[in-house]
């Protein structure tokens, strides 16, 4: 096992878009701007509101009217429902610069379905309903754009389904360790840190898992030396492992 160099792609922002990067800039970097000339991308930003987020606040409330798409610039942001009886299950995490969540309510602005927070200190972009579905009557290239984010979604959660339908805990456990790796990993000396703040019932609920049958997993998965907790994350000590997991 070869710990120091993990076989797993992390993938890289471009050097363009960090904190110094001006809004337009952004946007076109964005799969749901992109092929937008600067022209058009500066009328956009004229009702684009950048919005600050400190850790632990919540952006929306599931039932809240819904009249606000959202864009992720930095930070993260988890996305969660409330059952009857009074538990949380994970719906995603968002994290990668240019995600957008509350879509739905650019197509029918009914009240939330799920409950949105920031799980560290985030900052997003964001546009009101009115605004963006003006902006797609006028430029049809960011309809077919936001189709295809709706369309990504969508191939996203019926994957996600069918994992959680059809696979033991700890095949979903070691699939999600490898997206969160893929989303957020960060490659430290010892192998691929996830970076999120994701306590473990959170990663159970994700999964559709008790937290109880989430930690056995987990602790099946440190004493094989496939991955070891260090303050508060995981560290992915051995990719291939957790791959051949999924697929056993």
């Amino acid at each position: 096992m070869n710990i120091t160099q993990p076989m797993i792609h992390i993938p890289q922002l471009s050097a363009k878009m960090d904190g110094r990067m001006n809004m337009r800039d952004f946007l076109k970097e964005t799969v749901l701007f992109s092929s937008l000339n600067d022209m058009i991308l500066q009328r956009i930003c004229q009702d684009v509101i950048e919005r600050h987020y400190a850790q632990g606040e919540i952006v929306f409330h599931q039932g809240d009217p819904g009249h606000t798409l959202y864009l992720v610039k930095s930070g993260q942001v988890r996305i969660f429902i409330n059952g009857l009886d009074g538990t949380e299950t994970s719906v995603i995490l968002l994290g990668r610069p240019g995600d957008i969540f509350g879509e739905l309510a650019v197509i029918d602005g009914l009240p939330r379905s799920a409950t949105a927070i920031a799980m560290e200190p985030t900052i997003l972009y964001t546009m009101n309903r009115e605004a963006f579905r003006d902006h797609m009557r006028h430029y049809p290239q960011l309809a077919l754009n936001f189709m295809q984010e709706l369309s990504s979604k969508v191939r996203h959660n019926t994957r996600q389904i069918d994992t959680l339908t059809s696979l033991p805990v700890p095949q979903r456990l070691a699939r999600k360790l490898m997206e969160l790796a893929q989303d957020y990993g960060r490659v430290e000396p010892a192998g691929v840190s996830i970076n999120t703040t994701l306590t473990q019932t959170q990663l159970a609920s994700l999964i559709g898992a008790t937290r109880e049958s989430t930690n056995k997993a987990l602790r099946d998965f440190r004493q094989r030396d496939w991955i070891v907790l260090k303050n508060g994350r995981i560290i992915i000590l051995d990719p291939a492992a957790l791959r051949a997991q999924i697929t056993a």
